[in-house]
């Protein structure tokens, strides 16, 4: 039996700790993952997890006014004496101990089961929104882009679906959720905000892009105008030269770079995007042909230059070597000579005949040697 002391002491812990109880009831009353959890459509482990927490709870809240009660009634019991007698510290131990002990421990453990279930569904959800809700805003934000531009990404409505289902799943059934965004998601989006990106660069850097395009196509002209001197200099002064004379781009181009402006001012992003990167493709396909034709052309002019200057160090070596007289090789320089300054110029034989007199001033100069 408690002396009064004893029972004075057991019973200001068992109020103390029925405050406590309170105090913790009412927080997992108000706890984010009871508000998460109460009421949600769940499924999988946390609908099954949830019934039991929330029928615990019902309990535990029957169980805390009960302990309350036995607690008031053991407060009464003390109140009736300033020093109570053995008769009233009998019962006095009786209503302290018993139930009152068996009620404690089990609100404890019940209540700590519940926490669990409520602070496992509250960090769930807070992992699906840090996970979720920056590529939902992002993915807002490139369907705001989408509307402003005036153009259609379906792929932007198949995202957002998406997302939707994960973070759905998520919330029916937190506890066994896993919120990983897919990369793939997160890789089609990167590709839908490069997309509209682009759109926005061709919306407001046109007339940048337009005067690049234009100084494309006249750099085009230019160089056509050049090769057609060159190639009439070529033609006249080279045999059988085999070329091939420059496009007729230019119209088609200039056409297409006033169709530009049209599709721009009709606001028409994709299309216009689209025709940019052909006629840019196409532009400088056409600038690298016409250059290969002036290159090509400057080259046959070229060679029949340099075979020149080949022939006269290969005379200068022939005197230098005492063969100004030896008939043969005189034969070949003729030969050469006469190829290479006869208008027209006929390219191939010159190049033989001006190797054959390489070798043949190369063979002297072995038998000399």
């Amino acid at each position: 039996m408690l002396d009064t002391d004893e029972a004075d002491r057991a019973l200001a812990e068992l109020g103390a700790d029925s405050d406590r109880m309170a105090e913790a009831l009412v927080a997992m009353d108000g706890h984010a993952g009871h508000r998460l959890l109460k009421g949600a459509d769940l499924t999988g482990v946390t609908a099954r997890r949830w019934a039991e927490a929330s029928a615990a709870m019902s309990v535990l809240w029957e169980q805390f006014a009960r302990h309350r009660d036995l607690v008031e009634h053991a407060r009464e019991i003390r109140a009736r004496k300033a020093r109570p007698g053995p008769p009233e510290l009998t019962e006095l131990t009786t209503a302290l101990g018993g139930e009152l002990a068996e009620l404690a421990t089990s609100m404890k453990k019940s209540l700590s089961t519940i926490t669990q279930v409520l602070d496992a569904a509250e960090k769930s959800w807070q992992e699906t929104a840090e996970r979720l809700d920056p590529l939902d805003t992002r993915v807002r934000s490139a369907q705001a882009l989408a509307e402003s531009l005036g153009v259609e990404e379906p792929r932007l409505a198949r995202l957002i679906a998406e997302l939707a289902g994960l973070r759905q799943s998520a919330l029916s059934d937190p506890l066994a959720a896993d919120v990983r965004v897919p990369e793939r998601l997160a890789a089609e989006l990167a590709d839908v905000q490069a997309t509209l990106d682009d759109l926005v660069a061709v919306r407001d850097d046109f007339a940048d892009r337009q005067q690049e395009l234009e100084a494309v196509v006249d750099r085009i002209a230019a160089v056509e105008a050049e090769v057609r001197t060159v190639q009439a200099t070529v033609l006249e002064k080279i045999a059988s030269p085999d070329l091939t004379p420059p496009g007729k781009a230019i119209p088609a181009l200039r056409a297409r770079l006033t169709e530009l402006a049209d599709i721009w001012q009709a606001r028409r992003w994709q299309a216009l995007s689209r025709k940019m990167s052909t006629l840019d493709r196409d532009a400088q396909a056409a600038l690298d042909d016409v250059r290969a034709q002036l290159a090509f052309a400057t080259g046959l002019l070229d060679r029949r230059l340099e075979l020149r200057g080949r022939l006269d160090a290969y005379r200068a070596k022939a005197r230098q070597l005492g063969h100004v007289e030896d008939l043969d090789l005189a034969g070949l320089h003729a030969t050469a000579y006469q190829l290479l300054y006869t208008i027209p110029c006929d390219l191939r034989a010159a190049t033989i005949a001006v190797r054959d007199y390489q070798r043949a001033l190369q063979e002297r100069r072995e038998e000399r040697g």
